[in-house]
């Protein structure tokens, strides 16, 4: 215990160093930040005071920001931006790797200064390195959910727009004032780059990029290829929006139809660990050698190896492309 009180002081000391090596590189850019709040807060009092609150928001972004840098390189933080762009979240890319870090440290250390408990906390570490990811990937799948759900009703707009005597630009524009978000957000920042300079072609592939999404890839590429040989733009979205109808129709009768293999592999996947708990909470004593020895063990390793086996073999059974 000696030993591992010692090693997460010195992991905390580290940290603490490494802030104010921070705080030390940034001295000079906090001053002159300092300075123009104060210039710009003599306005008003309540100016001053929501300038204030600012601040502080600001200061703990920096400090996340730039003790991100120390850890990983542009590169990475680029990346990382990436998936944050795609899942909606704010946040820059050494942010984002400062609360991994923190979320993957943190936690597993209080559980064993707390409990004592090396298994529970490798645990803990484990979940709190791997949870970060899983929140932005949720994230993620929500918001291409609803961008799909919406592209239907954003293509009966524009086509209908450009039948009224609308230009495309126009159109999009009138999609990202009439559609919520996150279809909404992301037409009307298509837009603004096109205002700022960026060409037509090269805003609508950051847009691809940003949702990577098959439907809009598919608008996309329709897109371009009018805009290289002509066409009636508002006819090929009538039919591309037909098109995603369709498989829309075709996905949620697939989806009833395999719900039976769904529901089975859920059974499976959990009767397995429902019996080991409830076998735990009868009788604790008997269950106990399971966690306890090595062929026990063993055989919990073997078993949950056999489980993911067999949900990985139905759902590649019960999926089908389209």
């Amino acid at each position: 215990m000696s030993i591992l009180a010692a090693s997460i002081t010195g992991s905390f000391a580290m940290v603490c160093a490494l802030l104010a090596i921070e705080r030390v590189i940034t001295k000079d850019r906090r001053q002159v930040y300092d300075r123009l709040k104060g210039i710009t807060a003599q306005n008003s009092k309540t100016t001053k005071d929501k300038d204030g609150q600012g601040r502080g928001q600001v200061d703990i972004k920096k400090i996340l920001h730039n003790t991100g840098k120390i850890f990983a390189g542009e590169g990475v933080t680029k990346r990382l931006e990436n998936e944050l762009i795609k899942a909606d979240i704010p946040l820059r890319g050494e942010e984002y790797l400062m609360l991994r870090i923190i979320a993957a440290v943190v936690p597993g250390s209080l559980v064993v200064l707390l409990t004592n408990q090396l298994a529970f906390s490798l645990l803990v570490y484990v979940l709190g390195a791997i949870l970060p990811q899983i929140v932005v990937s949720i994230a993620q799948q929500k918001k291409l959910k609803m961008f799909n759900y919406q592209l239907i009703d954003s293509l009966s707009i524009m086509s209908n727009s450009l039948r009224a005597g609308y230009s495309f630009m126009q159109a999009v524009e009138l999609v990202s004032r009439e559609m919520p978000k996150p279809i909404g957000k992301e037409f009307a920042r298509t837009f603004r780059e096109i205002n700022l300079g960026t060409t037509t072609e090269d805003a609508l592939h950051n847009l691809g990029k940003r949702m990577a999404s098959d439907d809009l890839e598919l608008i996309i590429t329709a897109v371009l290829i009018q805009r290289q040989i002509g066409g009636n733009l508002a006819e090929i979205l009538d039919n591309i929006s037909h098109t995603i109808r369709e498989r829309v129709r075709i996905q949620g009768e697939i989806k009833t139809l395999t719900a039976q293999g769904r529901i089975s592999g859920l059974v499976i996947g959990l009767i397995a660990p429902a019996l080991i708990l409830l076998l735990f909470m009868i009788n604790p004593g008997y269950m106990r050698p399971l966690f306890s020895t090595p062929v026990g063990l063993a055989m919990l390793g073997a078993g949950a190896i056999s489980e993911l086996i067999g949900i990985l073999i139905i759902k590649k059974i019960i999926s089908i492309e389209i």
